[in-house]
C-alpha cells in the first residue's frame, strides 16, 4: 500500500507540474508594471490568466459589462518592455451593441436564415486609434458544409471588413496597433484630415492604411519607400447618385449591364499616375460576376488601368506571398482586396492577370483568370464538339478556374436564340447553364 500511495503521489505531482507548464507563465513571471497597469485598467476583472506572445503580455479574464451581465472571456495586450496597454478585446452581449451596428447588421443577408448569429460580440479598442470595432460572428451549415464569417463594424454601423473562415482561435491580434512611417502620416493628415484609422497593414510589399473619411471606407496604398500609389474608395448602390453622370451613362451602355439592382460593388480608384476610374462588379445572366472599368470622363475601358504597383505596394501576408512565389514563380503582385469575406490577390503571371483567392486563415481556395477562344486547349474544344456544339460559336472570353481538384473552364456558347454556358471540369462537361 505504501508503494502504491507513493506512486500515486509522484504521478499526481508530475501531472500537476505538466499542467502548470502548459498554462503559460505564472503571475509572478509577468513584470510588476504590467500587472499594475492591468489592475488599474480592469480592477473588477476575475478569473485572470496570463501568457506571453512575442513582445506582449496578454491577460485573459472575465469582466462584468454594464453591471448586469457577466460576459465571456476578454483579453488585453500590454507591451512587456514598458507596460504600455496596446489593445483590448472585450466580450459583450449582442443586445448591448450600439443601435447603429445592430441596424446595419440586421439589413444584411447574414441576419437571415440559414445564417446563425453568435450572441457574444467582440469589442476591439486600441492605443492610438479612436475607432472602436465591433466583431459579430455568424455561421451556417448547408449540405454538410460549415461556413463561419466575422463582420467588423464601426460604432456608426459602417461595415469595414468581412472575413470568411477566420481561425477559430482568432484573437484579433492582427489588429494590434502599428505605427505608420512619418511620411505616410503627414500624407494622410494632408489628404484625409481627421480620418478615422481602422488598420495599418505593413508587409514586405508596402503599407496599406484602411480608414473612414466622409462616411466611406478608403484603402490607401503606399510603396515600400512610403510613396503614395493609389487610393480605393468603396461605394454601394445607395451611393449611385454621388457618381458622375458620364460614368453611369457609360455603364448603362455596357453589354453586361442589366439594371442597377445587378450592381454588386463599386470602387473608385485614384492613382499617383493621374488615373481616376471606377470598377463596377456586375451580376451577369449566368449569376456570376464580371468587372467593368470606366474612366472618370465616361469611357468604358478594355481592362483595369495600371495601379503603378510594379515596384511593390500591395501589402500581403507573408504566408500568401510565399504561396504565390512557389505556385506562380515570377509573378508580380498587383493588388490585394477583400471581397465577400475572401482575400483576393491580383497577380501578373505568364502574361495573364490572375486572381488568387484565400480564406481568412490564408489558405488557398482557387485561382481565376480569363483566356481567349484561341487559347483553349485542343482537348477542351474536342469535348465541346463531341457534345454537339460548334467551336465557331464559342464566346471570345473564357473563365479558367484552378483548384486542388484541377482546372475548370467556363465556356459561353451562342446556341441560336439561347446563350448557354458549359462547365468543363477535368475534360468532362459537368454542368450546362442556360440564359
Amino acid at each position: 500500500m505504501k508503494h502504491l500511495l507513493m506512486s500515486f503521489l509522484v504521478g499526481t505531482m508530475i501531472l500537476l507540474s505538466a499542467c502548470s507548464d502548459e498554462d503559460g507563465p505564472k503571475t509572478n513571471e509577468i513584470p510588476d508594471r504590467v500587472l499594475e497597469a492591468f489592475n488599474s485598467q480592469y480592477p473588477d476583472a476575475t478569473n485572470v490568466s496570463w501568457e506571453t506572445r512575442d513582445e506582449y503580455a496578454v491577460a485573459s479574464f472575465t469582466i462584468e459589462v454594464r453591471s448586469t451581465t457577466t460576459e465571456g472571456r476578454s483579453m488585453a495586450w500590454y507591451r512587456m518592455s514598458d507596460a504600455r496597454w496596446s489593445m483590448s478585446d472585450i466580450d459583450i452581449h449582442y443586445n448591448h451593441l450600439p443601435q447603429a451596428v445592430k441596424t446595419s447588421f440586421e439589413a444584411t443577408e447574414y441576419a437571415q436564415a440559414p445564417w446563425h448569429r453568435d450572441d457574444d460580440v467582440d469589442v476591439i479598442t486600441r492605443a492610438g486609434y479612436d475607432e472602436t470595432l465591433y466583431v459579430i460572428e455568424v455561421e451556417k451549415n448547408e449540405n454538410g458544409i460549415e461556413t463561419e464569417v466575422e463582420l467588423y463594424y464601426t460604432a456608426d454601423g459602417i461595415l469595414v471588413n468581412t472575413i470568411i473562415e477566420a481561425d477559430k482561435e482568432d484573437d484579433h491580434s492582427h489588429l494590434l496597433p502599428s505605427e505608420s512611417p512619418s511620411g505616410i502620416t503627414e500624407w494622410l493628415n494632408q489628404h484625409f484630415p481627421g480620418a478615422r484609422i481602422i488598420e495599418i497593414d505593413r508587409e514586405n510589399g508596402g503599407t496599406e492604411v484602411d480608414l473612414i473619411y466622409n462616411g466611406k471606407k478608403h484603402e490607401v496604398v503606399f510603396s515600400s519607400s512610403s510613396q503614395w500609389i493609389y487610393t480605393k474608395t468603396e461605394y454601394d448602390r445607395r451611393d449611385i447618385g454621388q457618381i458622375e453622370q458620364a460614368v453611369m451613362a457609360a455603364l448603362k451602355t455596357s453589354e453586361h449591364y442589366t439594371s442597377d439592382n445587378r450592381i454588386d460593388d463599386i470602387d473608385r480608384y485614384e492613382t499617383a499616375t493621374g488615373e481616376t476610374f471606377y470598377c463596377f462588379e456586375l451580376e451577369t445572366r449566368f449569376d456570376d460576376d464580371i468587372e467593368v472599368y470606366i474612366s472618370i470622363d465616361g469611357e468604358i475601358l478594355p481592362g483595369r488601368p495600371s495601379l503603378g504597383t510594379s515596384g511593390g505596394g500591395a501589402a500581403v501576408n507573408s504566408d500568401i506571398e510565399a504561396f504565390i512565389a512557389e505556385r506562380y514563380p515570377g509573378a508580380t503582385i498587383i493588388e490585394k482586396d477583400n471581397d465577400d469575406g475572401y482575400i483576393e490577390v491580383e497577380i501578373l503571371h505568364d502574361g495573364l492577370e490572375k486572381e488568387v483567392v484565400f480564406n481568412g486563415r490564408n489558405e488557398w481556395i482557387r485561382t481565376e483568370w480569363e483566356i481567349h477562344r484561341n487559347q483553349l486547349p485542343a482537348e477542351v474544344i474536342e469535348v465541346i464538339e463531341k457534345a454537339g456544339y460548334s467551336s465557331r460559336h464559342i464566346d471570345d472570353d473564357i473563365d479558367v478556374i484552378e483548384t486542388d481538384a484541377g482546372l475548370k473552364y467556363e465556356v459561353e456558347i451562342e446556341d441560336g436564340h439561347t446563350d448557354i454556358k458549359l462547365i468543363i471540369t477535368n475534360g468532362t462537361i459537368t454542368d450546362i447553364l442556360r440564359d
